[in-house]
Order: C-alpha cells, then sequence, then structure tokens
C-alpha cells in the first residue's frame, strides 16, 4: 500500500513472544479487558475496553500492512447502543487481559489471551518508525513477531 487511506493513521507496533517464568506479578499491574469481534468477510474490528470506572467501544478498520511493523488504521468511537447495535453482526471473538508494565519509564502492553491456555504478547505502539527501530523490549521478551502474520490478533482467534 503505497499511500495512506483517507482519515487513517498510521499504527506502528512491534510486538513479542515472552518467558512467562520472568514476568513480572501482573496481579500488581493496571488492567484492562479487551473484547474484540472480528466481522466476517472483512476487516472490520467491534472493540470493548473495560477498566477502571470507564468503558470504550470502537470499530475500527486495518487496511492491511504497509511494512513489517506499520499498518493504516481508522477507529470510529460508539456508545454503547451502537456498540450492542453492531455485536450481533457474525464474527469471532477474542478476549484479552492488557496489562500496562513500564520498563525504561516507557508503557508496555502484556496481553494475555483469555481461553488460549493463556497465549501472552507484548507490544508497544510508537511515533515513528525510527522511534521503533531502537526499542528496547522488557527482559522477559523473547521471540520478535511484528512482521508474522500467525501472531496478529485476527489470526489468533481464528486459530
Amino acid at each position: 500500500m503505497t499511500s495512506r487511506p483517507k482519515y487513517s493513521q498510521l499504527e506502528i507496533e512491534r510486538r513479542w513472544l515472552v518467558d512467562k517464568r520472568l514476568l513480572p506479578d501482573l496481579a500488581l499491574l493496571p488492567v484492562r479487558m479487551i473484547t474484540d469481534k472480528y466481522l466476517d468477510s472483512g476487516r472490520l474490528r467491534l472493540r470493548k475496553i473495560a477498566g477502571g470506572d470507564e468503558v470504550q467501544y470502537k470499530l475500527c478498520k486495518k487496511y492491511g500492512k504497509c511494512s513489517e511493523i506499520s499498518e493504516p488504521i481508522t477507529n470510529l468511537y460508539l456508545s454503547a447502543e451502537e456498540y450492542e447495535l453492531l455485536s450481533v453482526l457474525p464474527g469471532k471473538t477474542l478476549v484479552r487481559q492488557r496489562f500496562t508494565y513500564l520498563f525504561q519509564d516507557v508503557p508496555f502492553s502484556i496481553n494475555v489471551v483469555v481461553g488460549k491456555s493463556a497465549f501472552v504478547i507484548v507490544e508497544r505502539e510508537f511515533a515513528s518508525e525510527a522511534e521503533a527501530d531502537v526499542c528496547e523490549p522488557p527482559p522477559f521478551c523473547t521471540e520478535e513477531v511484528s512482521g508474522r502474520v500467525e501472531y496478529e490478533a485476527v489470526r489468533l482467534v481464528e486459530n
């Protein structure tokens, strides 16, 4: 993809697998529950984020990777009623606990997939690919899987 679709933003993200034995105590970290429904026949995702006193609802379109770590996306924020209306559309659901972990004063997301024998993946978003290139992941991160499609959330829900 050579140009970014109108109204989209570039999501720049790296992802890593982890050595679960080295993870910090997740019970001590801030957590949000993320419920994603990947709608059939397209690249739309319906998302509910619950954490603290706030719940957010979004409809997202991902347009496909333009590099190993970059992808244009568009988010539309929804009301609870709009979310409920769209939630009846056919699709596959993935639920994750997303813990926020600070490493060198930078937030990383530790995602624990519910119902996938505690599959864990760490991710971090960046403002630029140059910033992403120099990122040092936390010591519990092992193999980087940023460019591997089998570790994208939409693929995890299928397997």
